[in-house]
């Protein structure tokens, strides 16, 4: 089933440091929880002491375990071992499909009955209400209200219906083939390509390969209901399926609640003959051949992004539940923790043999986990950047670890599983299910923190330099290797074969690499040669309506502070300045767009970046500058206990920045190797297009550009950057989370107070940064599949009612919901459309409202006729039925939100710089409450006007 929403294309600071494939950073998790008090070799490890498991006579599972984050709110999820690897050739997509169906009608519910009730009492169709179907394992998830009793009894009987009773009905079915058709579209381009020279070089000749979950057109447009059926009743059953229940509940009326709907399952003639021909079918498994020679493939696409190496090494995943495997997940870690920061730090020299490369380990299917080293490189960078790959392996393996990378890490790694435990009363039941859900799946041990965090505790000392030099030695071994090359189309088919040819002999003369030991050139120092002189707090009052205390500094800096119970180990703080580069000339505008970057990524002080890193070991801390078109400031977290090293590092960006003529020349590389291929990737050309047509050609909102980068100067940023920060005077600082008053007070007074400060107090300039005030179309022809994307953009002025927003913003859930029911659900047009509202008041009052979705490029003006006619159903007023569940959809995100540190931070920073009263916070519910569909029709005739849009249209080359 879809997100909501439509995927945003990714910008391209972010292509930069992203790989295609991203191993998991730690691997397959290492165990948690509660164990035997000695660490024994053989001890065994107990399941998670607060939660509930168990089995139901019919062989399901379940797992139960009561948690209070989100309050009031429960997750469920119903997990069954059944996925696309059990499909027969002509059932070749049927498992996605019987997914799709689950949501089309059961026993209890008719078609779009599970999805209107749980919008109806706040659960978001793709946030909080899915499904998703993979090659062992197809997964339901919802979250509903634990305050409402009906709510629970009917969440159990949509979960049990999706086990038991899915009805397919024929027209049903039909109807649902063009919306599997339309995901099948909207997946196709590169990534799909990609995909599919990738998994046969990992799976080789084993069924895995032929298995995509999404399936084949030929078999989900014609399949028999049949046939669909059959794979339902085949292979979901009750031993392959578990209930898993997270959330804040009575864990022993939920457990009753699970044996009341789950056990037996219902009774009827077709359950019960349903039953005796699952019994003669056992689950089987299929497995992946191995090869002793690596297998090597050369993959060029006219839509690559860049140019990336992918190294795999496939192995069998770690099945043991011992005090031995819980230690050998440890060490494993570690080791990739310190091949990371070795393969980080070999990149930050002025050439670099990558512009990134990481390392990890995935669990890539049910008999399969990757060892991977992957790295992005220029496009003539691929000899060079493998050769630097093999040598950092060679090096580990032959010579291992120092012992202060060991210790480093070591701390590192402390430090994280200590911070999950100290907030361990305030984990998402969300992410507590998922460990669960791999119990299940994989049989991943579940201890419970408390007992993890003991078992870190005694284990780390204990880990030797010689136990994670045999796990890189692993990684070196040649046998079940493969390398995928990935890069732009433009060679011939010969350069191609010489280049595999290449890699090939580079990978198998790999072992006779000579590669010295690493050093680890490091002087621990402290982060400041010497500390500021302090100054004080002038002035100081409460904020009553938000619990919140101002304190003026004796330099004119002002600090906002509000004390929290969300988090016991989260500190965020935020801090502006007006000015931006808004007051930067047009000639600067591309270095100042960069400057922060630069800064951030050349180190502090007196230190590098690699240096830095090293410093903080250990501490869980998080500064970065930065400067937008309107303001320039700071924003970051900390742990409580390095709330002083999160000051220093503010001072230190703001008083001695650094600007590393190494780290802008590889940044500027990594930004070119995108532009060289951004204008063959379609998404980005159709939203790049947009970007344009919104600003009206605007000299500050061009694309990425090879061009554009030609006006990025060093020099230029740093002039920029300095000053930017010389004078804080009339900057602002807010600080929310778990701080202790009186350091907090301290801290201000020692850092921020003696921040530079001259009396010089300014303010933004408005660039001119406008929308079109009339209707464009446009059309971007790019991309060798068959699918289509439309945009549609209204934007403009807006009003001085805060009604307005409120309004805009339920309208715009409002719409959603009804364009998801016409060009999904009743066209069969789309899989995917995504409706989105925003609001701006600085420069000037503005707003925007964006309507995406994907389809055949053939039906186009049809389905653009059917979102015109839903939008004068909406500037009609639209229905009180729609405006109730808008309602419910945008409440219930609210009173989480209340509970998070990062909603205060960026509220009350929108409050200041904006001059609004901070008793506007807590008025949500009441102007929420308030609104008509009287005012829906206002402010969608007012703002959505059908005589002034922006629609962009992305069709396939012709």
């Amino acid at each position: 089933m879809p997100t909501a929403s439509p995927t945003p294309v990714p910008t391209a600071e972010a292509v930069a440091t992203s790989p295609v494939i991203s191993p998991t950073s730690t691997q397959r998790p290492a165990p948690t929880g509660t164990v035997q008090p000695s660490p024994e070799t053989g001890a065994s490890l107990a399941f998670d002491p607060l939660a509930i498991r168990g089995t139901l006579t019919n062989g399901m599972s379940y797992y139960i375990r009561r948690n209070e984050e989100p309050r009031n709110r429960a997750q469920l999820f119903l997990v069954v071992r059944a996925g696309s690897v059990l499909e027969e050739e002509d059932e070749r997509g049927l498992a996605h499909f019987v997914e799709h169906m689950a949501f089309n009608g059961t026993e209890r519910f008719a078609k779009q009955q599970i999805i209107d009730y749980l919008e109806s009492i706040g659960s978001s169709f793709g946030a909080d209400l899915n499904a998703q179907t993979g090659h062992d394992r197809t997964m339901y998830w919802l979250e509903i209200p634990t305050d409402e009793p009906e709510a629970i009894e009917t969440a159990f009987q949509i979960l049990s219906d999706w086990a038991y009773s899915v009805t397919f009905a024929a027209d049903e079915v039909e109807q649902e083939r063009g919306v599997i058709l339309e995901e099948w579209r909207g997946r196709q381009g590169f990534g799909s390509r990609l995909q599919d020279r990738l998994l046969p070089l990992l799976y080789g000749s084993s069924r895995y390969a032929e298995r995509h979950p999404i399936g084949i057109p030929d078999v989900f447009e014609t399949a028999p209901v049949e046939r669909l059926k059959g794979f339902y009743e085949r292979w979901y059953r009750p031993e392959l399926m578990a209930v898993i229940v997270v959330g804040d509940f009575d864990s022993g009326m939920i457990e009753r609640d699970v044996r009341r709907h789950f056990a037996p399952p219902p009774e009827g003639e077709a359950h019960q003959e349903r039953a005796s021909q699952s019994l003669a079918t056992t689950r089987p498994s299929f497995e992946i051949p191995s090869h002793t020679a690596p297998r090597v493939e050369v993959f060029t696409d006219p839509e690559a992004p860049g140019t990336q190496l992918i190294l795999a090494r496939k192995v069998p995943p770690e099945t043991g539940q011992d005090m031995a495997a819980f230690r050998r997940g440890v060490v494993e870690r570690l080791a990739f923790m310190m091949i990371g920061a070795r393969l980080s730090e070999r990149r930050q020299v002025a050439d670099p043999p990558y512009l990134w490369a990481g390392a990890g380990r995935g669990s890539l299917a049910e008999p399969l986990d990757i060892i991977s080293f992957s790295a992005w490189v220029e496009q003539n960078g691929i000899e060079r950047g493998l050769a630097a790959l093999l040598e950092e392996v060679q090096r580990a393996m032959r010579h291992g670890f120092t012992d202060s990378e060991l210790a480093r890490e070591k701390v590192n790694l402390l430090s994280s599983v200590e911070s999950v435990y100290k907030q361990r009363d305030q984990m998402s039941s969300a992410d507590l299910a998922q460990s669960y859900i791999s119990h299940f799946l994989n049989g991943t041990p579940v201890l419970g923190i408390e007992a993890e965090w003991d078992l870190y505790q005694q284990l780390l000392p204990q880990v030797t330099p010689e136990e994670v030099q045999a796990v890189a030695a692993s990684w070196a071994e040649p046998d079940n290797t493969v390398l995928l090359v990935m890069m732009p189309e433009g060679n011939d088919a010969d350069t191609s074969a010489k280049l595999a040819s290449v890699v090939q002999m580079q990978l198998e003369s790999a072992g006779t690499l000579y590669v010295e030991s690493y050093v680890d050139d490091f002087d621990d120092v402290p982060l400041m040669a010497s500390l500021p002189t302090p100054g004080d707090i002038a002035s100081e009052e409460h904020i009553e309506s938000i619990d919140a205390r101002k304190w003026t500094l004796s330099n004119g800096i002002n600090v906002i502070a509000k004390q929290t119970d969300f988090r016991n180990d989260e500190v965020v703080f935020g801090a502006f300045s007006p000015g931006g580069h808004s007051l930067v000339d047009d000639a600067d505008h591309v270095s100042a767009r960069y400057a922060s970057r630069l800064a951030a990524g050349s180190g502090a002080g007196l230190h590098d970046n690699v240096t830095l890193e090293k410093l903080l070991a250990g501490k869980r801390v998080s500064v970065s500058p930065y400067i937008d078109e309107l303001f320039e400031g700071f924003r970051g977290s900390a742990s409580p206990e390095d709330a002083e090293t999160m000051f220093q590092l503010i001072s230190l960006y703001a008083t001695a920045p650094r600007f590393d003529p190494a780290y802008f020349s590889r940044f500027e590389s990594s930004l070119r190797s995108i532009a060289e291929t951004r204008m063959a990737q379609p998404d980005a050309v159709l939203f790049d297009t947009l970007d344009t047509v919104m600003s009206r050609n605007h000299f500050r909102e061009r694309p990425l550009t090879v061009q554009l980068l030609d006006e990025l100067s060093l020099e230029r940023a740093e002039a920029v950057y300095a000053d930017r920060f010389a004078d804080m005077g009339d900057a602002t600082f807010i600080f929310v989370g778990a701080f202790e008053w009186e350091q907090l007070r301290s801290l201000a007074a020692t850092y921020l107070a003696s921040l530079p400060t001259g009396g010089r107090v300014e303010q933004w300039r408005d660039v001119g940064i406008d929308p079109p005030s009339q209707t464009q179309e446009h059309t971007v022809r790019i991309g060798i599949e068959p699918r289509s994307t439309t945009v549609l953009a209204f934007a403009g002025e807006l009003g001085d009612s805060p009604e307005d927003i409120l309004a805009l913003n339920t309208a715009a859930e409002m719409l959603e919901i009804r364009l998801r029911e016409r060009l999904r659900e009743h066209l069969g047009g789309t899989y995917s459309i995504g409706v989105n509202a925003s609001s701006s008041r600085l420069p000037n009052p503005e707003y925007e409202v964006f309507i995406a979705y994907g389809s055949d490029p053939s039906r186009v003006d049809e389905l653009f006729g059917a979102v015109r006619e839903e939008l004068d159903w909406l500037r009609a007023g639209g229905d009180q039925k729609y405006l109730d569940t808008a309602r419910e959809l945008l409440r219930n995100p609210r009173q989480e939100q209340l509970r998070s540190n990062a909603f205060w931070l960026n509220r009350i920073q929108i409050a200041v710089q904006r001059n609004e009263p901070f008793t506007e916070i807590s008025r949500f519910d009441e102007r929420l409450e308030a609104l008509t569909t009287e005012q829906i029709a206002a402010v969608a005739q007012r703002y959505i006007r059908d005589d002034r849009y922006v629609r962009v249209v992305l069709l396939p080359e012709e």
